[in-house]
């Protein structure tokens, strides 16, 4: 049976734990609330604006790219997992696989620091380019690399992830944290990253729901608060809802209010602002 989870979390779309059938934004068109219904179990979509419908095979096809011809090829290529539960062996106990970071550290495409990045921080989480002129980011389980991000300027979908990365299973930015009285959470790699050379402490979700491995990650950092900082769409905002819910009855936390004209964190370029929203944070 083909994992559709995995190669759409794979190809960079956010699939929420525990359910078959969600909404997420349509990739094919600007997209202001989640209009593309995907149902895993059936393997089918459909964009209810009209960007079209059928098959996850299909679907594959047009989101990556990929000549119709070609998918045969590309889906046996895929590794899937196995449902090792129905084993009786818990999945969380296995350990993440490190992987060897096959890209050359301390050289990035020049469009990233359009973002306002700097060479410090781009350093600091040993980020690369690849032949597309990609940012490539690696991704860490404490000092273990175990994948890494591919962030396109151009390309749909924006983000791709390393074949049999886990992003269920990791907390972006982890192994930088040190000692603090607060720590930032972040959907996106980049929007944590600027969090950091801002000068907060922060790591990210790698998507706009949080697992229950992640709950416990996030509860174990050494931190006395906890500081939402998702998106500012209506996904950010149920993903909050539901964060806040589970979060509160084992640890502090706060969130932010982004200024309405700003989709994230990254999208804010005034220190600033980006102080005073952190400040103004909300205790839940």
């Amino acid at each position: 049976m083909t994992d559709w989870a995995s190669l759409l979390m794979d190809a960079g779309v956010n699939v929420p734990n525990e359910t078959d059938e969600f909404n997420v934004p349509c990739p094919f068109h600007e997209d202001v609330s989640p209009s593309l219904s995907i149902n895993i179990e059936k393997g089918v979509w459909i964009c209810h604006v009209g960007c079209g419908q059928g098959s996850l095979k299909f679907f594959l096809s047009k989101y990556l790219n990929i000549p119709w011809a070609s998918m045969d090829q590309y889906l046996l290529n895929q590794e899937f997992d196995f449902d090792i539960n129905m084993f009786g062996i818990d999945e969380e106990e296995e350990p993440l696989e490190e992987v060897d970071f096959a890209f050359r550290e301390g050289f990035v495409p020049e469009w990233i620091f359009e973002r306002g990045f700097n060479k410090q921080t781009l350093y600091k989480w040993g980020c690369a380019v690849d032949e597309e002129n990609s940012l490539i980011i690696p991704v860490y389980e404490q000092n273990k690399c175990v994948g890494w991000i591919s962030r396109r300027k151009y390309l749909t979908p924006k983000y791709l992830y390393s074949k049999g990365l886990k992003k269920s299973r990791i907390l972006f930015g982890a192994n930088h944290i040190e000692p603090t009285d607060f720590v930032c959470v972040t959907e996106g790699s980049l929007d944590a990253m600027w969090l950091d050379q801002c000068g907060y402490a922060s790591v990210a979700l790698l998507g706009a729901s949080m697992s229950k491995y992640q709950e416990e990650l996030l509860v174990d950092l050494p931190t006395k608060e906890i500081v939402l900082c998702l998106d500012n769409d209506s996904a950010g905002q149920i993903a909050t809802e539901k964060s806040l819910t589970r979060l509160s009855q084992r640890c502090i936390v706060s969130t932010i209010e982004l200024p309405r004209e700003h989709k994230d964190v990254q999208d804010i370029r005034n220190t600033k602002i980006i102080e005073a929203t952190i400040n103004n944070r909300s205790l839940w």
